[in-house]
């Protein structure tokens, strides 16, 4: 089969790779869409070191093409999303529906989904909505990361929640706050970004460097989606209310720095989130996947290039580079 890897700073490889084996309660599945996420991006620009032996891809969707010793369930053809997580099942955070915090958790080990075929537990599997494609389910995953975001903040109907970046996990933050009954206002970089939150469903979008203002209009939650290098956590803290709640969901490539005092004056609550859990009767992807039915066409909107898998390496210098107007770019197969 062909698999996807990144072999150097903004050095992308097709090439062959043994096809996986089924080993007991795993499912191999045939995948259809993969995202070119954040964290990918990060690997190419060379920010984040990973192995040229690392296959890429964790935001995917396809349908189950051979079924391991144990697995029941499930059949040959089924469509599914995959929740990327390995864990041990075990711990006090796996039996408590933490398992994203597991000590033994792997995002899809090293045999990533940028591949025409991957193995996966057949605990990691959600069957796709009617409604639901595979390009559209390929988004499940970064949704999820929004949702499991504003769950660590109880985002209530009829908050006003301000998005900070308008990438592929601002974007998602804000169609699934609007899908909460929140009010959403999304602060963007570059007007592709902009128009695609307001597509999204943000009721306004302001443009960076233009937020003067914003403190005074009573934002009841921040969700921080930018990471990198940025000022935003201090930004955050400067612009969400008394008593109002900061969710972290962006990557930090260097250390951030806040004012602590006015964080206890504030008495604001600052959280951390990562990708995704089971809170309680109904898991973080659970959520996702009834959003995306009920969303389907806002949720397509994001998805704003297509490349088969022999051109990944475009695929990722269109996710890279802003002048292509790029949102979610997607490998099909």
């Amino acid at each position: 089969m062909l698999a996807v890897y990144c072999t150097g700073k903004e050095m992308i490889a097709v090439r062959e790779a043994d096809p996986p084996r089924p080993e007991p309660d795993d499912v191999i599945v045939r995948v259809r869409a993969c995202g070119v996420c954040g964290t990918d991006l990060h690997y190419y620009d060379g920010s984040l070191p990973v192995s040229p032996t690392a296959s890429l891809g964790h935001e995917f969707a396809g349908e189950v093409a051979e079924i391991g010793e144990g697995v029941s369930g499930w059949v040959v053809g089924d469509r599914v999303a995959v929740e990327p997580l390995r864990r041990c099942g075990l711990c006090a955070y796996c039996t408590t529906g933490r398992y994203h915090l597991c000590r033994k958790r792997q995002l899809t080990s090293e045999k990533g989904a940028m591949a025409e075929y991957i193995s996966v537990a057949a605990n990691m599997l959600y069957r796709l909505p009617e409604g639901v494609d595979f390009e559209i389910g390929a988004l499940t995953e970064p949704l999820a990361v929004a949702i499991h975001g504003l769950h660590l903040v109880n985002v209530r109907a009829g908050e006003r929640v301000l998005v900070m970046g308008c990438g592929t996990i601002g974007l998602m933050a804000v169609l699934a706050a609007r899908a909460m009954g929140a009010e959403v206002i999304a602060i963007y970089r570059h007007d592709h970004q902009g128009e695609a939150a307001l597509r999204a469903g943000a009721a306004r979008v302001v443009r960076d460097g233009e937020t003067k203002g914003l403190e005074r209009e009573d934002i009841d939650v921040v969700v921080e989606t930018v990471g990198g290098q940025a000022p935003t956590i201090s930004q955050a803290l400067g612009i969400v209310r008394m008593g109002g709640r900061i969710s972290v969901l962006g990557v930090f490539t260097q250390t951030a720095t806040i004012n602590a005092l006015g964080l206890v004056l504030k008495e604001v609550t600052l959280v951390g989130g990562i990708t995704y859990c089971r809170p309680g009767l109904r898991s973080d992807f659970d959520t996702a996947l009834a959003v995306l039915n009920d969303n389907a066409d806002r949720a397509r909107s994001m998805i704003s290039h297509r490349f088969p898998l022999a051109d990944a390496a475009q695929a990722f210098a269109t996710a890279a580079d802003k002048s292509t107007k790029s949102l979610k770019v997607q490998v099909q197969m």
